[in-house]
């Protein structure tokens, strides 16, 4: 077994071992200027100096070509043949397939497509336009199109469109049909769609009139024209752009007019008003949905439901919505919980409700902790941590991937190194996992150590899932502002993964993704001077995320769970967020804030905070006795950012 200080050790001979002097390191940087300027010349020479080095293929991509368009069929087979299974290799691949998909050359498409990775939508229909163009196989084809492509009020890719298209001249789609994808593009406010399938059904929708109806769906709806079927349709989307903002006026105004509407297009009515209702957290958006069973459900629908039909705690609605998922979405861990949750509450098949959270407590994340907490079982210790052997870090050193990504991390091209790490772990077993986060942690690249560490399957090394790099200054600020430390350690890690640099579309930076108008403001209250940079500093970044976080749960009633939210997604949302008259459970809370990016952040930093009080010896953890429970609203929050 080897400690972690000789492993770090070891880390750094090698390094130096493997690129010595960083002698190459000006070749690949020369030859990536070269190709860059069009240099064919000093592109050449690099490459020659790089041979025998694991960069090499870089300047090998580099001569291909700038683009796929330049690549010569015989030089992308040979770059293929060179170099399989190789990140640059499946970029190659996909950029010419791509090329060959938009010529609608099937006979390369066919002969490199087979070893295609993730194809996007415009490369997947490009597999089906090759697959069509056998006679033979051109029937399922289009049954395929119609199923997976048409219900959408989305454009598409182009081959896609082209596909849709084919379907739409073959008589694959029905009149029926053409009126649900009317229906989703008015919904989805795709005017140009509309009107294309409008036409389809002989029907003339003048831009203006749209252009009218998505400006002004009041006024549309007070002077009701649904005597004809696109009637209904252009007052069904008025309803729903006017009841984003006014639910109960809408609510009235679609009581009046219902009756007028055939009983589909009734219940699709109700469906609007329901969807509405859900995502203000409207509870009598449960009896909604179940006035609009009998229409088409288009996906997230049933998902709505389900999140209101849990913050009103009805819980045979909530089994109600579950059972009618599809049967992969009804084994996906949330809606497991969720089934054992409704189940225990109606006192329903106790055993059954047992097993459940039993299978969900064999791994540990928000829905695991939830269920052993379920069962009475509170984490007590990580699991046994597995050591990296030396045959291990040896297999993890000499791996081309690991060396590509650690010298381009090292060069500080982060963006490559990113894609070739993820690469090479994609299929990594948990030895290998851990060997190379180990890697990544001793080169102080702590995001890539974490996403190693935490995709092992069965042998861990919670001191790597959840590590705690500038632990002295995150806990001296956590005394001195008096908040967790796990805590703090849980958002941190949720915000940055311990990139000092990073940073949000939105602005935010560094470690605790800090705004800088945030940053202004708590510069303001610890009256130390402001400067535009100072939330880049990583002890300042520390210091004001961590006041910032213990301010929140000052005013927010000293709740995490609500103080986890604000942080994320502002204060005030967090109180809006709390039922208006009744204490809810943290789990009902969280499952029914609105804002999938603010809901799973919750998930996330408070499972985060119990591994990392287990690992700062903190005692035995329940995430249910961490998170609490949300008392009822009561007061507006202070001013904050």
């Amino acid at each position: 077994m080897f400690s972690r200080r000789l492993l770090a050790a070891m880390t750094v001979i090698w390094l130096a071992a493997a690129f010595p002097a960083r002698a190459d390191d000006k070749d690949y940087l020369l030859a990536r200027e070269a190709w860059q300027q069009g240099d064919l010349t000093a592109l050449a020479a690099a490459q020659a100096r790089l041979q025998g080095d694991p960069l090499v293929i870089y300047a090998d991509y580099f001569l291909l070509g700038k683009d796929a368009a330049s690549m010569s069929p015989d030089a992308v087979r040979a770059f293929l043949t060179k170099y399989p299974d190789t990140l640059l290799a499946d970029k190659v691949r996909t950029d010419f397939l791509r090329l060959a998909g938009r010529k609608g050359d099937w006979a390369v498409w066919n002969e490199l497509a087979s070893g295609l990775q993730n194809p996007d939508a415009e490369l997947r229909c490009f597999d089906l336009q090759a697959r069509a163009a056998v006679a033979a196989d051109t029937p399922a084809v289009m049954a395929e199109v119609r199923k997976n492509l048409w219900f959408t009020g989305k454009d598409q890719p182009a081959p896609c469109e082209a596909l849709l298209a084919q379907a739409e001249a073959q008589g694959v789609i029905s009149p029926d049909e053409y009126w649900d994808r009317l229906r989703l593009a008015l919904q989805g406010g795709n005017n140009a769609l509309a009107r294309r399938l409008a036409g389809k059904l002989g029907i003339d929708l003048p831009a203006p009139q749209l252009t009218k109806l998505a400006a002004a769906p009041k006024a549309w709806l007070a002077r009701p024209d649904v005597e004809t079927r696109i009637g209904h349709e252009l007052y069904l989307a008025a309803l729903a752009r006017y009841s984003r903002d006014a639910l109960e006026d809408s609510l009235a105004r679609w009581k009046d007019v219902q009756s007028r509407f055939d009983a589909e297009s009734r219940a699709y009515g109700w469906r609007l008003l329901a969807l509405a209702g859900a995502r203000k957290q409207d509870e009598r958006a449960v009896d909604w949905f179940k006035q609009s069973e009998d229409t088409l459900w288009a996906e997230g629908d049933r998902e709505w439901q389900l999140r209101i039909a849990i913050r009103a705690e009805s819980w045979p609605d909530v089994l109600f919505a579950i059972n009618h998922l599809g049967p992969e979405r009804q084994q996906e861990r949330a809606w497991r919980y969720w089934r054992a949750h409704a189940m225990q509450k109606m006192n329903d098949k106790p055993v059954i409700v047992q097993a459940i959270y039993s299978g969900l407590a064999v791994d540990d994340d928000y829905y695991g902790l939830l269920a052993r907490d379920h069962l009475g079982k509170l984490l007590t210790k990580a699991p046994d941590a597995y050591k990296p052997v030396p045959a291990d870090i040896e297999r993890a050193q000499l791996d081309p991937g690991i060396q590509r990504a650690l010298r381009l991390y090292l060069l500080d091209q982060r963006p490559e190194a990113i894609r070739e790490w993820n690469w090479a772990l994609r299929n990594a077993d948990d030895r290998f996992l851990l060997a190379a986060a180990e890697q990544a942690a001793n080169a102080k690249w702590y995001d890539r150590a974490i996403y190693a560490a935490e995709r092992t399957k069965q042998l861990h090394s919670y001191s790597l899932r959840y590590l705690t790099p500038f632990r002295e200054v995150a806990q001296g600020y956590a005394q001195e502002f008096g908040v967790d430390p796990a805590w703090v350690y849980g958002l941190m890690r949720q915000e940055s993964r311990f990139v000092t640099n990073a940073k949000s579309g939105v602005g935010a930076g560094g470690l605790m993704q800090v705004m800088p108008s945030t940053a202004q403001w708590v510069a303001n209250r610890l009256k130390i001077p402001y400067h535009a940079g100072m939330a880049n500093e990583v002890g300042m970044n520390i210091r004001l995320g961590t006041y910032y976080l213990s301010n929140a749960l000052k005013n927010l009633g000293n709740q995490p769970v609500l103080a986890t939210a604000g942080y994320n997604a502002g204060p005030n949302r967090a109180r809006q967020w709390q039922h208006a008259v009744k204490p809810l459970d943290a789990d009902v809370y969280v499952e029914s804030i609105p804002f999938t990016e603010t809901r799973d952040y919750v998930k996330k930093v408070m499972t985060n905070a119990v591994h990392y009080a287990i690992g700062f010896g903190m005692g035995p953890q329940s995430i249910n006795a961490r998170m609490g429970v949300i008392p009822p609203r009561n007061q507006a929050v202070p001013d904050m950012p």
